[in-house]
């Protein structure tokens, strides 16, 4: 076990997760507290991550709420700012606050398709910039992308793109900061049934479809997740970066 504590734990670290309030990044933010690090929880709305937080207090994450709009370009380093003004420093950010927004690619209009990619490409940047200016020299940062970065989806052209696009800039800044310790990786999830997926996954008929489809025969969970981010924030994870853990079942393989 002791071994084991000395790849995966986080004692002493602090963390930032956006997105945090529900889903996956409600799970990411516990996996992290449970391994030891403290944990800034991000939201639009700071007072939605009260539960949250109450359930972080015992786990000694010591969370700080944050309300953060990603299509506000001066948002992300206010972010970063009042983590270091709470504990004086950040070692971790998981950048997995996303939007998506369905639609005919021939009528999407122009404002939907910025407001997709302000949250899920431009916003990421500007806190992985603030993140790395505040890391110094050693630090992580993870980028939640999608299995529709790689599978071609009708009907979520703006997302697809926007999460490919995360993608390779998670591979252009692991190049750029690898020579000063931060690591850049990203993970990306298959089909999960959070609050946010509802819409695609709410029925018993639409899960099942879509369980059909996956080589291990199940919808994932955001717990699933955990694991992928705390071998990409421990020790055990410090000579990887640049990459994408794909945590899909093996729905991208195309057997189905």
């Amino acid at each position: 076990m002791a071994y084991l504590e000395e790849l995966f734990e986080l004692p002493g670290r602090v963390a930032l997760v956006t997105g945090a309030r529900q889903g996956v990044g409600r799970a990411l933010a516990l996996a992290l507290a449970r391994a030891g690090a403290r944990v800034a929880l991000t939201s639009r709305d700071a007072a939605s991550l009260r539960e949250l937080g109450r359930e972080l207090e015992p786990l000694g994450a010591e969370p700080l709420l944050l309300g953060l709009e990603l299509t506000d370009a001066a948002a992300p380093a206010r972010a970063v700012e009042a983590v270091i003004e709470r504990w004086g420093r950040l070692d971790v950010l998981v950048n997995n606050a996303g939007l998506s927004i369905r639609g005919p690619a021939v009528d999407y209009a122009v404002a939907e398709w910025d407001e997709v990619f302000a949250t899920n490409l431009r916003g990421p940047f500007l806190l992985a910039q603030a993140a790395a200016r505040a890391m110094g020299d050693g630090g992580r940062i993870v980028n939640v992308s999608s299995t529709y970065a790689r599978v071609a989806v009708a009907e979520r052209a703006a997302y697809a793109a926007s999460k490919a696009g995360l993608e390779q800039l998670t591979r252009a800044l692991a190049v750029e900061w690898a020579a000063r310790g931060i690591t850049v990786n990203a993970i990306a999830p298959g089909a999960t049934p959070t609050q946010t997926r509802r819409a695609v996954l709410g029925t018993a008929e639409a899960a099942r479809a879509r369980a059909a489809e996956i080589p291990l025969g199940r919808l994932g969970s955001a717990d699933d997740l955990a694991g992928a981010l705390l071998l990409l924030t421990g020790p055990a994870g410090a000579f990887i970066t640049g990459q994408t853990i794909v945590v899909d079942g093996g729905y991208t393989l195309g057997v189905a």
